[in-house]
């Protein structure tokens, strides 16, 4: 993979910014990485407001209807545990900061849902306590590493041995953003109905996930990263999928409990 400056002397070799070589624009390694910087970039400029429809569809209804209590708290731990594995490895903010705009995001639909069912007391701050010491464990890298039996090793295919709390950080969220999607799409398959969820949010995640594998596959030579990207991707695209299926029974669905309950 060429860098942007070999690249920028490729594209512009009198050195003037205002006379490119034409000929080298299409020279596809570095077409590669032009088109992925701009879509990571992009990825990380969408993410700064893609939860933001879900949040005002929250405080416009005032209810937290049709969202899964587990799939919140578990996709603000997953995203938790992601942005404490990226932010320390010193990697291009354009491969993975949509991460810091996404924890900010999950961290008021998570206050959203505590207030609109249990309130903001003492509860919501021993939460907000444990998810901070979680961080912190992970992003400070406080987990001592840990040496895995070179017969188990061997068995199910390790490269290495000893597993450090960065591979902690870079594989939790992989096994939580099965735990926070799933809940979902099963409860929206039960209800029949995908209740306060946004197409909006979901349309653009889903585009994001599938703009974030071409950039990982471009630009990071890292399994653990790749990985997140692909599921991600798929279980955003499953819950996009029934949201245009189950979407438009949300209301009828909630007049036929709210009368039943009457």
């Amino acid at each position: 993979m060429p860098s942007l400056e070999s690249c920028a002397q490729l594209y512009y070799p009198s050195g003037s910014y205002f006379v490119p070589d034409a000929h080298a624009i299409f020279d596809l390694p570095c077409l590669k990485l032009v088109v992925s910087k701009v879509l990571g970039y992009g990825i990380v400029a969408g993410s700064a407001m893609v939860k933001l429809p879900q949040v005002a569809k929250i405080a416009r209804a005032g209810n937290v209807d049709g969202l899964s209590s587990s799939s919140i708290a578990l996709e603000l731990t997953a995203t938790i545990a992601s942005f404490s594995y990226f932010a320390p490895l010193g990697y291009a903010f354009s491969t993975w900061g949509e991460n810091l705009f996404l924890l900010v995001q999950n961290v008021l639909i998570y206050a959203l849902h505590s207030h609109y069912t249990s309130g903001l007391g003492p509860s919501f701050a021993l939460g907000a306590a444990a998810y901070t010491a979680f961080g912190s464990v992970l992003f400070f890298r406080l987990l001592p590493s840990l040496d895995v039996p070179q017969a188990v090793c061997s068995g199910v295919g390790l490269s290495r041995c000893r597993v450090t709390c960065a591979d902690v950080a870079g594989s939790l969220p992989i096994l939580l953003s099965l735990g926070s999607r799933l809940p979902q799409i099963m409860q929206n398959m039960r209800q029949g109905h995908t209740g306060q969820l946004a197409l909006a949010t979901y349309l653009l995640t889903t585009l994001g996930g599938c703009a974030r594998i071409f950039t990982t596959m471009q630009e990071i030579d890292d399994p653990l990263t790749l990985a997140q990207a692909l599921l991600n991707f798929l279980q955003n695209a499953a819950l996009l999928l029934q949201i245009v299926l189950f979407g438009s029974a949300a209301r009828p669905a909630k007049q036929a409990m709210d009368s039943k309950n009457l």
